[in-house]
């Protein structure tokens, strides 16, 4: 026995790249947090675009160009429920190369997704920005 009464043979071995897959697994999670994220805020852009298209609807009920108002939150909205959902696609397949590259001692970061990541996020908040100020301003 040891000094913590525990004898060698009762040891669960550690394998070699334990912190590689446990970071890998971190990082899985933060990309399905994003991708969570992405679909939450899809979510809430096409509800605001019913909210608005109601809004169109109630201030104007006999025009037309108004029925459809709030329609560009809704395309909004739906092509983040649809970028979500693909991101959390990629970050399972993400996760398995990850692993499998891990065990074979070739990983590589792929740097790739993280700017495509980045210039979606970044278009599609600049995108919202301009659509708020847009259907806020009363310039339809």
């Amino acid at each position: 026995m040891t000094e913590e009464g525990v004898s060698p043979a009762q040891k669960t071995p550690v394998p070699r790249w334990t912190s590689e897959h446990l970071a890998n697994e971190r990082t899985f999670l933060a990309w399905v947090r994003t991708s969570l994220g992405l679909i939450g805020l899809g979510f809430v852009l096409a509800r605001m675009g019913l909210f608005f298209g109601q809004i169109a609807a109630l201030q104007a009920p006999g025009n037309l160009k108004f029925k459809s108002g709030g329609h560009e939150f809704i395309m909004s909205g739906i092509i983040f429920l649809i970028i979500g959902t693909i991101f959390a696609a990629y970050s399972g397949w993400g996760y398995e190369r990850v692993r499998k590259a891990i065990d074979a001692g070739r990983y590589e970061a792929a740097s790739r997704a993280v700017h495509v990541l980045t210039l979606i996020v970044v278009g599609g908040g600049i995108a919202i920005v301009v659509l708020v100020v847009w259907k806020t301003s009363g310039l339809d």
